[in-house]
């Protein structure tokens, strides 16, 4: 019985610890090292120099020539979500917030957390929008 808690204990506790990590991940390592996204619990934030409008009008464009099925859009006064579906039924999440500093913060979530398609659907956004 002992034994049985203290490997729940444990389990909890790096439960925890990995939802709570934050890993950072270069946006252009060629030409800027210090120009970095975060990626934590599943999600891809990232900064991008543009306005919310500018960003949601190019991501739907890349997100309906990528092939993703969007289900919805929410325009609220601080942020803008990209709600849709992609092959294999996975939830995709865009989430589109104007910064303090100015420019934006785009954040991305596909399926329960997919780093490399992610990166791939942030790196065409901000390219599109430069």
């Amino acid at each position: 019985m002992l034994a049985h808690k203290l490997l729940l204990s444990l389990g909890t506790t790096a439960l925890i610890a990995l939802m709570g990590c934050t890993t950072p991940v270069a946006i252009d390592p060629v030409h800027s090292s210090e120009d970095t996204a975060a990626y934590r619990a599943g999600t891809f934030t990232g900064p991008i120099n543009a306005s919310p409008e500018r960003i949601f009008i190019q991501a739907i464009r890349i997100m309906d020539r990528e092939g993703y099925f969007r289900t919805g859009e929410l325009h609220r006064p601080n942020d803008i979500s990209i709600f849709a579906r992609r092959v294999g039924d996975e939830r995709v999440t865009v989430r589109i917030r104007a910064a303090e500093e100015g420019g934006s913060n785009i954040s991305i979530r596909i399926g329960r957390g997919n780093l490399p398609e992610s990166q791939s659907l942030y790196s065409k956004i901000r390219a599109a929008v430069r």
